[in-house]
């Protein structure tokens, strides 16, 4: 009976320790989005959002992991406590998923237009036919359109934009119109006006909901110190800034 309750209690304690070490590491979740966040089939991580995220890990001071993540799956994690740490813009999904703690970044969300379309102005796209992200939802773009394609990535957006007269407009966030325009090979000549939608949308750093209080304030000082900093625009050069 005796060495059962030995066994009962070294167990008992390397389950607390398992724990604590467990509360050192600190698990972040990045969307696998580029120019965002995406891994390469050998292995290394890339992305203006990885990139921010992986500074918040270094300057925590704690062990870290930064996963690459479909959407989703990320919020999905977090939501279960299985990450602690994401990168997402305020919808329901995220709200509900964990909380608001610093602004990341600024982010423009703007219309890449046909060549021929003859767009110059926010009115002009009135019952234009769009290109969306297969997630994306635009409040300033409400009865608008008059018909949406969706599609999975930013590459198919811009893809599809150059080549298929069926659509006029295309949304996108303002970097991943310009890298995906370089990875593809295109000029901003080979497309229309480029249409602003939503100057400055903010993105959050979301923390998972039961996250420690002392550990929450630290990272929160990181992230606003990173903002101040301007990091993020020095990442829009590296990955693809419009000229």
């Amino acid at each position: 009976m005796g060495f059962i309750k030995i066994l009962l209690i070294t167990f008992s304690l390397l389950g607390t320790l398992s724990s604590a070490l467990g509360e050192d590491v600190l698990k972040i979740g990045t969307m696998d989005l580029p120019p965002y966040g995406w891994q390469d089939k050998a292995g290394p991580k890339y992305g203006i959002i990885y990139e921010l995220n992986d500074e918040i890990g270094k300057r925590s001071g704690l062990s870290y992991s930064n996963q690459i993540l479909p959407f989703k799956r990320m919020l999905a994690l977090l939501k279960k406590g299985e990450i602690d740490l994401v990168s997402s813009q305020a919808h329901d999904a995220s709200l509900s998923a964990g909380d608001k703690l610093a602004i990341q970044f600024d982010i423009d969300v703007i219309a890449g237009t046909r060549k021929s379309s003859k767009i110059k102005t926010f009115k002009d796209l009135k019952n234009k036919r769009f290109i969306y992200h297969r997630s994306a939802s635009y409040k300033q773009l409400k009865n608008y359109p008059k018909s949406i394609v969706r599609v999975n990535s930013y590459e198919q957006s811009l893809s599809l934009l150059s080549k298929n007269r069926a659509s006029d407009a295309s949304v996108f966030s303002e970097p991943a119109y310009y890298y995906w325009m370089k990875q593809l090979g295109f000029t901003p000549k080979d497309f229309g006006n480029v249409i602003l939608i939503e100057k400055a949308k903010k993105q959050w750093v979301f923390i998972r909901k039961d996250y420690p209080v002392n550990k929450r304030r630290k990272i929160k000082r990181i992230v606003e110190q990173i903002y101040k900093e301007n990091m993020y625009n020095q990442l829009l050069n590296k990955y693809g800034k419009g000229e």
